[in-house]
């Protein structure tokens, strides 16, 4: 692992404490990590990063013990069946922690590009986009000023009407693999789309 590599994970383990600590006092957040309620603040606040080792049993204590949890009471299905995870929109840290996991969770995919629908769907792709370093190409509901060329796709929406989404023709090649990211399903239309 190079020293970039041994950073960054370091980093993702303050910013795992970081989010978790919202919900958690440092009392319960040492008693879960088995270390100090100071030497958790020191690692909140900026002032000095964990050890590799320790960061990574952070990370491992974040996957098997709290994320499906977190995600589980933060999810909302709606009477409609509509699947709501529009808390994203705005849990910057959430989604970097998500990108992370997204990541890990791809790390055997070749993705080339990520793909979302606008507006809500955007600044969770973003991050995923940053974490994969690719580019993320927006779907939009009405074609933009500034391309002439459109890729169009149409979904049906109930009650019955169609839709269509617009990306710039030159975004997307046909070698790309795409990984498409959204904030709301209900019927998958707009991700089939």
């Amino acid at each position: 692992m190079n020293k970039l590599s041994e950073i960054k994970i370091r980093i993702y383990a303050v910013e795992i404490m970081s989010h978790v600590k919202k919900s958690m006092t440092y009392k319960e957040l040492s008693s879960e990590l088995k270390m100090s309620a100071p030497v958790i603040s020191r690692y909140i606040k900026g002032h000095v990063l964990p050890s590799l080792d320790r960061a990574q049993k952070i990370i491992e204590w974040f996957e098997v013990s709290y994320f499906k949890k977190m995600l589980q009471d933060e999810i909302q299905v709606k009477d409609n069946g509509v699947i709501d995870v529009s808390f994203l929109t705005y849990d910057t840290v959430l989604q970097r922690v998500i990108a992370k996991q997204a990541l890990n969770y791809f790390k055997n995919v070749e993705v080339t590009k990520i793909l979302t629908v606008e507006t809500n769907g955007i600044p969770i792709a973003l991050q995923i986009g940053n974490e994969f370093i690719v580019d993320v190409i927006i779907a939009r509901k009405e074609r933009q000023i500034g391309f002439e060329k459109y890729i169009e796709a149409t979904y049906a929406l109930t009650p019955p009407t169609i839709k269509s989404l617009y990306i710039p023709k030159n975004a997307l090649k046909k070698s790309d693999k795409v990984l498409v990211v959204d904030d709301l399903i209900r019927t998958g239309n707009t991700i089939k789309a």
